[in-house]
């Protein structure tokens, strides 16, 4: 079930970015889609072949990193795209900078918005370190439950 949602929302997502371009970057969308299929493929083929090798955990670990970027620059993109579209308020900041690339506008409402993705990561941060520091570690293989089935239990 998954599978098919994440698609339907890659097919949603491009039938969006096909409707909103006009027919000279038609090739545009076309490219990036191929460029990432060929990442994908690239990112596929290394997982499955170096899949003993590679530390899966650390690689999760990074992806969430990744995850967290993406949350933050798309809060503040969606905070000005509904400031443009005058859905919300504007209050300017008394310093004026943007950073366009990550999403940063000089506007209250945007700043809050993105430190607040940065606010619910570190809750979540703080409450996985307390919780993996109150539960006891497993030190050695006794503290395993062991469980054996001998050929009487199978019948």
């Amino acid at each position: 079930v998954a599978v098919y949602r994440e698609v339907f929302e890659t097919v949603l997502f491009y039938q969006s970015l096909l409707t909103q371009a006009v027919s000279t970057q038609y090739s545009s969308v076309g490219g990036g889609f191929a460029l990432g299929l060929l990442l994908l493929a690239i990112l596929a083929w290394v997982l499955i072949r170096f899949s003993v090798k590679l530390p899966i955990a650390k690689f999760f670990s990074a992806t969430t990193y990744l995850l967290l970027a993406l949350a933050f620059v798309l809060m503040g993109k969606a905070v000005s795209a509904l400031q443009e579209a005058a859905i919300i308020g504007m209050t300017p900041l008394p310093v004026s900078f943007e950073i366009d690339w990550i999403g940063v506008k000089s506007t209250w409402q945007g700043v809050l918005a993105q430190l607040s993705v940065l606010l619910v990561y570190l809750v979540f941060l703080i409450l996985s370190k307390s919780k993996r520091a109150t539960s006891p570690p497993i030190t050695q293989a006794s503290d395993f439950k062991r469980v054996s089935v001998t050929a009487s239990d199978a019948d």
